[in-house]
């Protein structure tokens, strides 16, 4: 079987084809029991932010890749995940956090995987409103966030490269119930190439369960299930319902 290769710019490749691997067909495994929720036989998926494949890869040859939409602020791993993986495309374009160049309430099922994760409390709330008035009413989102196996990580080490300060900041803000975010210090080294076309709006966030159920309260949606520590023994993981 062809193995498509990982591209050289790929962040989420930190030098272990196993559990990049791993990772990818995890999250895939979180989309299609997303798929069995919404009761879609034939969905069309959202994929968003899709990077350069890491879990396109694992879409494609589970489902018609060309019923998978994927998006990503960067432009040549969207032309990657198109030629390689036969899905279709979209740039994400100013404002970045809104999608306005993609179809609203058109997809059974997607996902948002490690995004929120790295905004503002501001931000991640746009994106959630705008990530989900592209789902179909009855379709099942994927969210992960840093929660509760993440705090546990960061209470040993600074897992994140942020600094002592900003760890014991992101720290107090999940224990008080609080949604703590931090901006990545300009020597760190995780997701570098993402940072460049981001900006400085990209960091590390720590979100508390009742932040999530807030702002799903607040937009008509549903937490059917939450999977501590589900993706890769570390984010937590929200299927959501949109009604």
């Amino acid at each position: 079987m062809h193995v498509t290769p990982i591209h050289p710019d790929d962040d989420m490749f930190q030098g272990s084809h196993e559990h990049y691997y791993s990772v990818g067909s995890q999250m895939a495994d979180f989309v299609s029991h997303a798929t069995e929720l919404a009761g879609a036989h034939t969905p069309i998926i959202l994929e968003l932010p899709c990077g350069y494949g890491r879990v396109t890869r694992h879409l494609a040859t589970r489902f018609d890749p060309t019923k998978i939409h994927v998006a990503d602020i960067m432009v040549p791993s969207v032309d990657f995940c198109i030629g390689a993986f036969g899905v279709v495309g979209h740039y994400v374009a100013e404002p970045v956090y809104e999608y306005a160049n993609i179809a609203s309430e058109a997809f059974d099922v997607a996902a948002l995987g490690s995004l929120v994760t790295h905004l503002s409390s501001h931000n991640a709330r746009t994106v959630i409103v705008h990530f989900f008035s592209k789902l179909k009413s009855g379709a099942v989102g994927v969210v992960t966030t840093h929660g509760e196996k993440s705090r546990e990580h960061l209470g040993i080490a600074d897992c994140y490269q942020v600094g002592e300060a900003a760890r014991q900041h992101l720290l107090s803000s999940f224990d008080a119930n609080q949604y703590g975010f931090v901006n990545y210090p300009t020597d760190h080294s995780l997701e570098t190439k993402t940072v460049d076309y981001i900006g400085d709006s990209y960091g590390i966030s720590i979100i508390p369960t009742d932040w999530i159920k807030s702002v799903c309260e607040e937009n008509n949606l549903s937490i059917i299930e939450h999977w501590p520590g589900a993706w890769d023994g570390h984010q937590d993981v929200f299927f959501i319902r949109k009604y």
